[in-house]
């Protein structure tokens, strides 16, 4: 009986049917906001939530005997017009980077939030007409930021492109520079959708002008090099890089692509899950490996990022936008009416 159980999940995880869960889970609580939830970032018990034209938010997950979230800072993070959408953090520096939908990339010393004494620490970056895109965090006591920019010729509505630029923060001045002239890459699809950085290799997706693929280049002394391109059917979402694999989220209710890497980082073998869902999100996490498919809620796997997934759990929740593991069982999801927190 139980491997008829077995079978039957794997079927309706793998075949991307979008129904009612397939494996029990119990909502734990739900925090409405007025602006959706685009995405969260957590460093031990605290949680932080690019909260769109409201800014961020910030709580301490409480969870004595029932788990709630308890604010700690709601506000704006350098302007009252911003749009909030992306939260990078580094946690050697304690500097949280807030991605604004359009024009800033913004560093912030994460003890400025909750002290006024240090509010002249906000930091902002823009790159002329670039309108930035997603970032990912190169981490250190000094860290590196690398942003996808978009830019639009004024004057040629079909000369537009996307770039790569590099932030770097200085921790004595709090200064946020980027020489606009210098870009990492540059000259590439204007359609590309996503970016992630692991083991000095960088991950780019969407970034071919002519067909869908993943572009990997690898970093020396400064200088990326492509390394090799995987062609893919449909225009990947998303991009997230391990140490022996990358997952990519498709749209088109493609699902969600994986290639298992060997030690030199060559691609050996590949596969899809999630057949029939679109992927807008990936997270990994306590050996479980989360997706959010906006309104087909949030697919859970357990996974050792090195391996062929094993389906969890199906979860019913608002248009998610992106989630992530809590204390090993719980899933933390950002959706369009706030945050939903479920045990599995």
């Amino acid at each position: 009986m139980n491997l008829i159980v077995y079978i039957i999940l794997i079927f309706s995880l793998g075949c991307l049917k979008q129904s009612e869960p397939v494996v029990s889970e119990k909502m734990l609580y739900i925090y409405p906001t007025l602006d959706s939830v685009y995405d969260l970032e957590l460093q031990n018990d605290t949680l932080y939530v690019a909260n769109g034209e409201l800014g961020i938010k910030s709580f301490k997950v409480q969870s004595n005997e029932k788990l709630i979230l308890d604010p700690i800072y709601e506000g704006s993070v350098f302007s009252q017009e911003e749009n909030i959408i992306n939260l990078e953090l580094s946690e050697a520096s304690r500097i949280i980077f807030a991605l604004d939908k359009f024009n800033y990339t913004t560093a912030r010393h994460i003890e400025s939030l909750f002290d006024d004494a240090f509010g002249g620490m906000i930091t902002q970056s823009n790159c002329y007409n670039y309108q930035s895109k997603s970032t990912i965090l190169l981490d250190d006591l000094s860290p590196q930021i690398l942003t996808l920019n978009r830019k639009i010729d004024q004057f040629d509505d079909l000369n537009r492109s996307t770039s790569i630029g590099k932030t770097i923060v200085s921790n004595e001045t709090f200064y946020l520079d980027r020489d606009c002239a210098e870009e990492i890459i540059a000259d590439l699809n204007y359609g590309l959708t996503d970016l992630d950085f692991y083991n000095d290799r960088l991950y780019l997706s969407n970034p071919n002008k002519d067909l869908p693929s993943i572009q990997v280049y690898s970093e020396n002394q400064g200088v990326y090099g492509l390394v090799f391109e995987d062609t893919l059917s449909v225009i990947p979402n998303t991009i997230t890089a391990y140490e022996k694999s990358y997952v990519v989220g498709l749209g088109s209710q493609a699902g969600c692509y994986i290639a298992l890497l060997d030690m030199n980082g060559n691609k050996v073998s590949k596969f899809t899950i999630a057949n029939g869902f679109t992927i807008r999100h990936i997270h990994h996490g306590s050996n479980l490996l989360v997706l959010s498919t906006g309104y087909g809620g949030v697919l859970v796997y357990d996974w050792d990022s090195e391996s062929i997934p094993s389906p969890r759990a199906m979860i019913s929740t608002g248009y998610a936008y992106s989630a992530l593991v809590y204390d090993n069982d719980k899933i933390i999801v950002g959706t369009k009416n706030g945050i939903e927190i479920y045990e599995i």
